[in-house]
């Protein structure tokens, strides 16, 4: 039975080469604009729009440590995630 991409080719005479660059691509689009509303999510619970803005808030006795741990690693991994997804798309384009 042939594979979803292979009936792609056929049907659509679409080279497989250019429906995996392009899936890929449009994938790491989604990806990276599902990181960024995320991340903004958590952020907006602390009025800042970043790890750093929330590190500063605690810091500064804004937030306590307990209020914010989960949620500030979670932005940290996030940030690195949305920078790994963005210079992989970078270089699909």
């Amino acid at each position: 039975m042939p594979s979803l991409i292979q009936m792609v080719e056929k049907e659509l005479k679409i080279p497989k080469k250019r429906l995996v660059e392009e899936g890929i691509r449009r994938y790491l689009e989604v990806e990276l604009k599902n990181l960024s509303i995320e991340i903004k999510k958590l952020s907006n619970r602390y009025g800042v729009d970043s790890f750093e803005g929330l590190w500063k808030k605690l810091e500064a006795g804004e937030v306590t440590e307990g209020e914010c741990f989960d949620d500030l690693g979670r932005i940290e991994y996030l940030e690195l995630e949305k920078e790994k997804v963005a210079k992989l798309l970078q270089k699909a384009t």
